[in-house]
């Protein structure tokens, strides 16, 4: 009876080991985990006509909500939802700006060169990763002839300072190229291109707390 007793008293000391243990997040080892972010920061235009216009009159407002997930300490994915205001100056001085907004959903694979580099390490305070992707993109007709919808090709950096081990701020620099008749003006340039630099933040669904 006794050994029952003991064999019962080290199972269940164990479970309750064992479930402390999970409540835990180490910050030397990896656990895959999903999040959720969002930012906001300004675009250019870049298509015909930019030789003349330049960076003035060009900038928009592009605002994104996202969700990922961690599948190691180097590769990571998330999908995207990204509003945008953008600013098309024209070909011409003499051209009426065209001001219209633009919804993308798209989706994104992410290498994080902090870790390709270093030891994983929770406790370090910056992550970079590069990314590449593609999504569809919508244009709202306004002055255009005709609504439009399309691919869209991107890719850039992303920089997490890390305020703790679920909340980050992230700056992400972002280009994004489309077709050319995303804007319905063809000069012999086959794409046009808004490169976006947004700010934002992230929270990581990770259980328990940090030991």
């Amino acid at each position: 009876m006794k050994r029952i007793i003991i064999i019962v008293f080290i199972i269940v000391i164990s479970i309750q080991v064992n479930s402390q243990i999970r409540r835990g997040v180490s910050p030397f080892r990896f656990n895959q985990h999903m999040y959720l972010g969002a930012n906001i920061g300004p675009n250019a235009f870049l298509a015909d006509g930019f030789s003349s216009y330049g960076f003035d009159g060009s900038i928009g407002l592009s605002e994104s909500v996202y969700i990922g997930y961690n599948l190691t300490e180097l590769l990571g994915a998330r999908v995207l939802g990204t509003f945008g205001s953008i600013n098309w100056p024209g070909i011409l001085s003499s051209d009426t700006p065209k001001h219209f907004s633009t919804m993308l959903m798209s989706f994104e694979a992410l290498l994080n060169i902090s870790n390709f580099f270093e030891v994983y390490n929770l406790k370090n305070p910056l992550d970079i990763s590069i990314f590449a992707g593609a999504g569809v993109i919508a244009r709202e007709k306004l002055t255009f002839d005709n609504e439009y919808i399309g691919l869209l090709l991107k890719g850039g950096i992303n920089a997490d300072y890390r305020l703790n081990y679920k909340y980050n701020i992230n700056l992400s620099i972002t280009g994004n190229i489309v077709n050319e008749k995303f804007n319905e003006s063809d000069t012999g340039v086959p794409f046009d291109a808004f490169p976006e630099v947004k700010i934002g933040v992230t929270y990581s669904i990770r259980t328990g707390s940090i030991r």
